[in-house]
């Protein structure tokens, strides 16, 4: 079976290409940028640590990784699939760090770009099991190793119905570091080899506040006096709730702002759409002019790639989305390590971590738009509650800042680094 998958795979992947190069000309150019890199044309470096992340939100848990391995004199090469991914990973400043797009999953791609690195190391962030990226360093003898790695049960029931292509796979890893023990549990079912998984937690506590950006100081003095309201990396359909839960809220003490910062920026014009609709004023953040007063307005609708983290540090009320309609939920960490307690859905699938160790300790879940209209309310009203719920999250997430240490330690055991 194993042997079928690959060839029929490899067909689909490459007749998908060449579907696909017509519409990508068309609708999404940007993907094309940089064309030979997408066919493997990795730069080359001398027994590199290649680091693979899919997009922005695992470019960001990469980031302390990639500084520790670039501290013990490693060269690193980050790899992501999208665009945003590699704009944000570009603006990255680490010694020793390389920026390219993985090469499309293919086999010849694959095996080209592994031959021209020959790196020592594929560090694949979360759960990005590209099969060729695999087979390709498994052939050349690459270290495999998987970090931040979780396994919802969704994705576990999919891979089921190859789960002996998936253990011809998970063998090629030399560690597997999960985020929990039900993860653990899955890959071991999948028929990852028990000695390979460790339990290390989520890296992403392992990220600091590096104080406020001074665009971030600004952008808060542009609106003196008003409280602020963050929907954070919403999907389709939490908008409208966000937006009703403003409404209601517009004209409580301290005249709130609401920044609203849809979690795929495609979807920016759909937003100006709804927004449009409730009779609210809106800027964008991209077509802000410095120096310009805001009394008028009602939103600031956030267009704009790698802000949010830093922006989550002025709200009062804030909101995480992903969590509202079935998605799993988005980085908690981002709001609490800022001091500041964060608001969340019962859809909570892939932070359930996160949330069993905030829920009443920082972390308040609602279940519907009237609940959340009223903890933005109540956190609106009560300062001296949000200091306190923002101070206890902060604390518990503090106790996590060894996992990455642990991680290190362990794939210096197994001779990864």
């Amino acid at each position: 079976m194993t042997i079928l998958f690959f060839i029929i795979y490899n067909i689909l992947i490459i007749a998908g290409i060449l579907i696909s190069i017509p519409f990508l000309l068309l609708v999404k150019p940007s993907y094309l940028k940089y064309v030979s890199e997408r066919m493997g044309k990795l730069p080359r470096r001398k027994a590199a640590i290649w680091v693979h992340a899919a997009s922005v939100g695992e470019v960001k848990a990469s980031i302390p990784l990639i500084k520790h391995i670039a501290s013990l004199g490693h060269e690193v090469l980050l790899t992501t699939v999208t665009p945003a991914g590699r704009r944000y990973a570009s603006s990255l400043t680490i010694q020793g760090l390389s920026i390219s797009y993985a090469p499309v999953d293919n086999i010849l791609s694959t095996l080209y770009a592994v031959r021209r690195l020959n790196p020592k190391t594929l560090i694949i962030i979360e759960t990005e099991l590209w099969p060729n990226m695999i087979l390709a360093a498994a052939v050349y003898g690459v270290n495999i190793v998987s970090v931040n790695a979780r396994l919802t049960q969704k994705a576990f029931n999919a891979y089921l119905y190859i789960r002996p292509v998936m253990q011809f796979l998970l063998k090629r890893f030399k560690l597997i570091c999960v985020q929990t023990a039900d993860d653990g549990n899955r890959f071991s079912k999948l028929g990852a080899e028990p000695k390979t998984i460790q339990i290390t937690g989520n890296i992403k506590y392992a990220i600091g506040a590096a104080g406020r950006p001074a665009s971030v100081l600004n952008l808060k003095k542009m609106f003196p006096g008003r409280h602020i309201i963050i929907a954070g990396s919403t999907h389709q359909g939490e908008e409208q709730i966000v937006l009703n839960c403003f409404l209601s809220l517009k004209q409580t003490a301290g005249r709130p702002l609401l920044i609203l910062a849809p979690r795929h920026l495609s979807r920016v014009g759909e937003i100006e759409v709804l927004i449009k609709k409730s009779g609210l004023d809106y800027m964008k953040r991209s077509s802000m002019d410095g120096e310009a007063t805001a009394d008028s307005t009602d939103i600031l609708l956030l267009d704009t790639i790698g802000e949010l983290a830093d922006i989550y540090s002025i709200g009062d009320a804030i909101f995480v989305g992903g969590s509202m309609v079935p998605v799993g939920g988005h980085n908690l960490l981002e709001v609490t390590i800022h001091k500041k307690p964060v608001i969340y859905g019962q859809y909570i699938d892939t932070i359930k971590d996160f949330v069993s160790l905030l829920n009443g300790n920082g972390g308040i879940m609602v279940h519907d738009e009237h609940e959340l209209c009223e903890a933005i309310k109540d956190l609106l009203e009560h300062t001296e509650k949000v200091e306190e719920l923002g101070k206890k999250a902060f604390e518990l997430i503090a106790q996590k800042v060894d996992i990455l240490n642990n991680i290190i330690t362990i794939m210096k055991k197994a001779d990864a680094l």
